[in-house]
Parts: C-alpha cells; sequence; structure tokens
C-alpha cells in the first residue's frame, strides 16, 4: 500500500502535510533498532508529524532531532511484550528482535497496542497486529498505511476495536 491510498481515503490528512519533508534521520533509528522499518511509514514520516485518527489511534512516528526519543519508546513497548510473553499473556507472539517479533508503530486511548510482525525478507514484508484492550491478537497481511486506508474504507475489519470505530469521516489531529 501507498500514502497516496491512504491520503485518498483519509480524509483531512492532507491538510496536516508539511510542506517539506521533515529530514528524519532514519540511519541512526535504524541503528537503534537494529533493523529499518517499512517504507511506507518512513514516506508517511516523511511528511506528516505524528498523527492522531479520530482521537483513539496515535502513530509513534519520529520527530526529526528526536530520533533517539522515539527508539527508546518503542524498545519501552517491546519490553512491556517481553514480559507479556514470559508471563503467557501475549498469545505467542515474541518482541523483536526475536524471528518474527513485534515492534509498536501506535497505540490507542482504551489500551490498545499495533505493532508490525517482523516476517519475510524485508520490512515492506511485515504485517500487522493489534494487541487489542480485550486480550484479542487479530492479524492482517498489510501493510501499516494499507491497515488504515483499511479501516476507514471498511475493507479491513476493525478487529479488537471499538464497536463503530473508526466512524465515517474520522478527524486527524497531530500531537
Amino acid at each position: 500500500m501507498s500514502l497516496s491510498l491512504l491520503e485518498r481515503t483519509l480524509s483531512g490528512l492532507l491538510e496536516h502535510r508539511a510542506p517539506v519533508r521533515r529530514h528524519i534521520d532514519w540511519a541512526r533509528i535504524e541503528r537503534g533498532l537494529g533493523t529499518r522499518l517499512p517504507s511506507d511509514f518512513v514516506e508517511l514520516s516523511e511528511v506528516y508529524a505524528p498523527l492522531i485518527i479520530d482521537d483513539f489511534l496515535a502513530l509513534h512516528m519520529p520527530v526529526p532531532g528526536e530520533e533517539d526519543e522515539f527508539v527508546e519508546g518503542a524498545k519501552g513497548i517491546i519490553d512491556n511484550l517481553a514480559s507479556l510473553r514470559d508471563s503467557d499473556m501475549s498469545h505467542g507472539h515474541v518482541p523483536f528482535p526475536e524471528k518474527g517479533g513485534l515492534i509498536p508503530w501506535g497505540d490507542s486511548d482504551e489500551g490498545d497496542m499495533f505493532y508490525w510482525r517482523t516476517v519475510g525478507d524485508s520490512p515492506d514484508e511485515w504485517t500487522v497486529v493489534v494487541s487489542g484492550s480485550w486480550d484479542d491478537w487479530p492479524q492482517f497481511s498489510v501493510s501499516l498505511t494499507g491497515y488504515l486506508a483499511g479501516l476507514i474504507s471498511g475493507t479491513v475489519p476493525a478487529e479488537g476495536l471499538p464497536q463503530g470505530w473508526p466512524g465515517p469521516d474520522p478527524k486527524i489531529t497531530t500531537d
């Protein structure tokens, strides 16, 4: 999926687009995490500040000059997932850098966590896993932007999320 599909699907997103690229130090993030991130996320992060969709889903996006904070935040969530796994509460999901491990990319105001599942030869093959606040862990074979566009258009089920979310015209705010 691409950023352009998300921009076509999510009305109001374009008004938050930066006029110039944000120049995030992706090499620093890659060194800190030990992996590249999917290209659709890189593209999204380069032209948008951290986003919140419909006062519910917050995307964890790096801010130029605060790349280390982005990495530390991701590592903290990965550590929490390791604790869940160690307590047999992750439904078989494992934290990155373990094979097929999860890396966070978002959360909700109700405690849901959104992850990439690191499967395949390239980050662009990673899929989406949602750790719902009701202890469900649905998986989706789409990219981050494909997942978001699909939620908005109704082609991806909102499994694990509150009934009726997202609404028909979700509002976009920046963090």
